[in-house]
């Protein structure tokens, strides 16, 4: 019936006319509210299906949903009834063949679809009666229609109020979870601001405790500093006491000393003998020969045997004739006193055993062939390849001079002189193998000669003199470092084998002192500061409990003024040392001296008188210099340098 579809439509627009669930039309805010044209296509989905749509039989499906997807807090869209889609199943027409809401007013539409309570406000004033009432045929309203009208009404009523307490249980819960949050937030910022006052509180207990205990440490170094202070000027007046009672005692020594000595000198002067004082002849009965010579040829080497004989002050064994008796080797005496008859020319002895027979006889007499001690560089390396030639001291010149070069190149090899005779053995040359022949050389018939062969061959070895044997310590066989130690005997003319060493060492320093051969420092692939000591009678090595100062490897030692010092060398950092140190035996200690002008390695030292003298080596670059140091000044001079720079080379004292 035209009229009552029309009412029809009217009602379901005064129940559902805002899209709050229902029959398929769009529950989203109207187009006029979202600024969206009233024809667009947005605005098309709250339109009534189309005539076409509906004569086809097109029904809605029982599930449909409000448009957007969703209802109001998530409540399950109001679904239509059967009678609701008998309704929609057929044509509706509208007035002149429109729309049947195209009479609406658009804007009211817009205006309520903002929220479900608005929605009946906002439509307009003929929405609000009953269907019937469009068109005044209420005798026409089907009672099934009414009905479901009314339950269609109940249900989008019942379903807004409880949409609307959702809304406010949802605002009441936002409401307490605001005010939990903030009060949360309160909580926290509570919690914070009191940890952070604990931190700050905390950070001042430990500043001040900081500040206490700095305070008390500075009153401790204050403490500490005096205590020092009072120690030192009690230690300076110690030091300064026993200073005046040691120079009180070095006095009264001095005082007797000079005494003795104004003694001496006077028994001394005394003349047992001036008859023999004022002799201008001296007639010499030596071994059974009558010599008679000058007096002034006899007492020219002031110190002398002879000198002393012919003194006066003396009682003098003499022969059946009144002749002063020598028992010695009359021939030898020839010798010595043709030499100082003619001082300018050493004598030359026909064979080996003539010379050391005779330089034997010389020490006994007293007599120097030399105005001063001869000291030889022997051998070495001058940075370009190993060296024979050899150079000697001139002392009296303060220069070097040439003299007869060895028979073999040698570089780190071992020397002494026994019996003012240089031996050299071992070290390495060309092809760098290690060597074990020996060359000895008399300096009187300026001669070498082949002398025993080492056991091992052996270079970087340790070599000292004692007791008229040499020793041959330690060293590099070519494979590997070795702990053998030989001594040669110049009465066998052949090397013992000793007892080894403890540690084997290679490149370590060797002297002799107090009856006993000491080695220092060296390498057994680690640099050592490590000194050992050997017994000869006992045949037996010892490691003395005190080490050197410094790790030395390729240094010197020497004994002088019986003290034995460590010279140079190079430890594990590769640093080359200047330093030089010594150890007193009678306090066993080692204790720094005086450093060297120039740091050295692979160099040579000897022993001058009371001096010690050293030279060449390498720190970078090859070295000639020579420097002299005194121990009773503690101080090192400055010495001739030598004419070939060289290292790994050997300084040998002769005294003729």
């Amino acid at each position: 019936v035209p009229g009552a579809t029309a009412r029809a439509k009217a009602m379901m627009l005064n129940g559902h006319g805002q899209g709050q669930g229902g029959f398929g039309y769009n529950t989203a805010p109207g187009p006029a509210s979202r600024g969206v044209p009233a024809t667009s296509p947005a605005y098309a989905s709250v339109r009534a299906p189309s005539p076409s749509s509906a004569s086809r039989g097109l029904r809605m499906p029982a599930t449909t949903a409000v448009s957007g997807g969703s209802s109001i807090g998530g409540e399950p869209p109001v679904m239509a009834s059967a009678s609701s889609q008998r309704l929609f199943s057929s044509p509706l027409p509208g007035p002149a063949g429109g729309h049947p809401l195209s009479s609406l007013n658009r804007g009211a539409l817009a205006a309520g679809s903002g929220g479900a309570l608005g929605a009946w406000d906002a439509l307009p004033a003929g929405l609000g009666v009953v269907p019937g009432a469009l068109n005044g045929d209420d005798e026409d309203v089907d009672p099934d229609f009414e009905e479901m009208v009314s339950d269609l009404r109940r249900s989008f009523v019942g379903w807004l109020k409880k949409s609307e307490m959702e809304l406010k249980q949802h605002k009441s819960d936002h409401r307490r979870g605001a005010q939990s949050f903030e009060e949360e937030k309160l909580s926290v910022w509570q919690q914070f601001m009191a940890e952070k006052q604990r931190e700050v509180e905390k950070i001042r207990q430990d500043r001040s405790r900081a500040e206490e205990e700095s305070a008390l440490q500075l009153r401790q170094v204050q403490a500490d500093i005096e205590d020092a202070r009072q120690r030192m000027n009690e230690e300076r007046v110690r030091v300064e006491q026993e200073g005046a009672q040691r120079r009180r005692q070095v006095g009264h020594e001095y005082e007797k000393f000079r005494q003795e000595y104004g003694l001496f000198e006077a028994e001394r002067q005394r003349l047992v003998n001036p008859q023999l004082a004022a002799e201008a002849t001296v007639d010499l009965n030596v071994g059974g020969t009558v010599f008679e010579t000058a007096r002034s040829t006899l007492t020219q080497q002031s110190g002398s045997y002879l000198e002393t004989l012919l003194s006066g002050r003396y009682q003098l064994s003499r022969d059946r004739y009144g002749r002063v008796f020598i028992n010695r080797d009359p021939e030898h005496f020839r010798t010595i006193l043709n030499f100082l008859r003619n001082p300018q020319t050493p004598p030359m002895p026909r064979d080996s055993s003539e010379s050391e027979a005779l330089v034997r006889e010389a020490g006994f007499y007293g007599v120097h062939f030399f105005p001063f001690p001869l000291v030889f560089a022997c051998g070495g390396h001058d940075g370009y390849e190993h060296l024979r030639a050899m150079e000697v001291l001139d002392v009296g010149n303060q220069c070097w001079r040439p003299c007869r070069a060895m028979g073999t190149e040698r570089t780190y090899f071992g020397a002494a002189t026994l019996r003012n005779r240089l031996h050299v053995f071992g070290g390495q040359n060309l092809d760098y193998k290690a060597l074990s022949e020996l060359e000895i050389y008399d300096c009187l018939r300026d001669t070498w000669e082949v002398g025993a062969s080492l056991r091992f061959p052996r270079r970087n070895c340790a070599s000292a003199e004692h007791e008229g044997r040499v020793y041959a310590i330690g060293g590099f066989d070519g494979t590997k470092i070795i702990s053998s130690v030989e001594a040669y005997d110049s009465r066998l003319k052949s090397w013992m084998q000793m007892e080894p060493l403890p540690t084997p060492r290679s490149s370590a320093m060797a002297c002799s002192q107090g009856g006993k051969v000491w080695v220092l420092g060296g390498t057994t692939g680690t640099r050592l500061r490590t000194v050992d000591v050997f017994d000869p009678r006992a045949n037996r090595w010892e490691a003395l409990k005190v080490e050197m100062n410094d790790i030395r490897s390729a240094g010197q030692a020497t004994c002088c003024v019986n003290h034995v010092f460590a010279l140079g060398g190079t430890d594990n950092d590769q640093k080359i040392h200047f330093s030089a140190e010594c150890i007193d035996p009678d306090e066993g200690a080692f204790g720094m001296r005086a450093t060297m002008q120039e740091a050295r390695m692979d160099f040579a030292a000897t022993v001058i008188s009371d001096s010690i003298m050293v030279g060449g080596g390498q720190n970078g670059s090859v070295l000639s210099s020579t420097e002299f140091y005194r121990p009773e000044l503690d101080e090192w001079q400055a010495g001739p340098s030598m004419t070939i720079p060289r290292y790994g080379h050997q300084y040998l004292l002769c005294s003729l």
